[in-house]
């Protein structure tokens, strides 16, 4: 592995893939096969990016720094990236003039970049055009899709970019972060698993592990956070959290703590245990379900978690609707839809908030009010 690193630009040599164990035949699909840039800082191979070619073969060069560019998974320029100081973001912020908020990308580039541009959040070489404004996505880049890279690297350049003209674009962790990053990857497609394998890792979730750029920055994003009267979490808030009174700060510094830990190593912990089950706050459903089996919040429950946590509503993703969606008169706003269909029919894909009014958008503007 030392001699790929000397190379400038080169490929796994076949002695070091013949040592590996037999890889598994992944389907890497021929027109998504790219992927990267993965930013690894090894203590003893030093540090270096890697990237999958329009091939699927993995290239790997030693990063000194600067700028790195970031592809689609057809291998198409999109933009470039330098790696900033990270630390972990507020748990409340003022709200801004205008507040844009979705969930749930699952690694679908194009619809997410498409429906920031069409309302002004970053312009047509993906930089932040939204001034003092705010974004907030819920949760849920991981799985799914083929371009799970060039959206953490675009909301991590975001990030800073939108600090600099102070406003702010803030990641939530979903339920699919926790996932990933624990080593459950049923739903990831396998170009990402081959990454991984030709790089010589034990499993996926070490590209994103606390000694590479993109883990140390998923490490300090919060998984429960308030703007003004609005608070946000990936699925929502069970009475059983109430009864845990647990202050937010506690919460995403909890969560955190047990993003890397696998299953079993997150049942050694009650609290990990809780909160990472399903009545925890990245995957419980009773505030946007009635079904018995998802324990459903009562009107007096709602009440009390957004008392406990001083807010007026909250706005979840996770559960899919067919359209931006609200449940108990109004306090609860659930934003997590079918991207590419509801892109394609012009239907809600996201939420407004602009003071107390409340809109749902698609690409192509405004489509209801939900309060004013």
């Amino acid at each position: 592995f030392g001699a790929l690193l000397a190379a400038a630009l080169c490929t796994l040599p076949a002695a070091d893939a013949a040592a590996q164990p037999k890889p598994t035949k992944y389907n890497l699909c021929r027109k998504h096969p790219a992927d990267g840039p993965y930013i690894v800082y090894d203590a003893e191979k030093g540090a270096y990016a890697a990237t999958a070619d329009k091939r699927g073969r993995v290239r790997v060069m030693p990063y000194g720094g600067g700028p790195v560019e970031v592809r689609s998974s057809r291998g198409a320029y999109l933009f470039s990236v330098t790696p900033h100081a990270v630390e972990r973001g507020p748990r409340e912020l003022p709200q801004a003039p205008k507040l844009f908020v979705t969930s749930d990308l699952h690694g679908d580039f194009r619809c997410f970049a498409t429906l920031l541009q069409a309302h002004g959040v970053i312009d047509g070489d993906c930089r932040w055009s939204y001034g003092n404004n705010q974004l907030a996505v819920i949760g849920d880049i991981f799985d799914r899709g083929y371009d799970v890279l060039p959206l953490l690297w675009l909301m991590y350049k975001l990030e800073q970019e939108a600090a600099d003209a102070g406003g702010a674009a803030v990641l939530l962790l979903g339920n699919h972060e926790g996932m990933v990053l624990a080593g459950d990857v049923r739903y990831t497609r396998g170009k990402y698993l081959e990454t991984a394998r030709q790089l010589g890792m034990e499993n996926y979730r070490q590209l994103f592990s606390p000694d590479t750029e993109l883990g140390r920055w998923l490490a300090t994003r919060n998984t429960m956070l308030r703007i003004g009267r609005n608070l946000f979490v990936h699925a929502g808030l069970s009475a059983r959290l109430l009864e845990r009174d647990l202050e937010m700060d506690t919460l995403n510094a909890r969560m955190s703590e047990g993003l890397y830990r696998t299953s079993k190593e997150r049942r050694e912990d009650p609290t990990l245990e809780f909160l990472y089950r399903s009545a925890g706050p990245v995957w419980y459903r009773g505030m946007v379900c009635t079904d018995e089996k998802y324990d459903p919040l009562t009107p007096e429950q709602t009440d009390a978690l957004l008392r406990r946590y001083n807010a007026d509503r909250l706005l979840v993703g996770h559960t899919i609707f067919p359209d931006i969606s609200t449940f108990h008169d109004g306090r609860v706003i659930a934003v997590n839809v079918q991207n590419e269909l509801n892109r394609r029919k012009n239907r809600g894909r996201a939420v407004l908030i602009e003071g107390s009014r409340i809109s749902v958008v698609g690409n192509r503007g405004v489509k209801r009010v939900l309060e004013e």
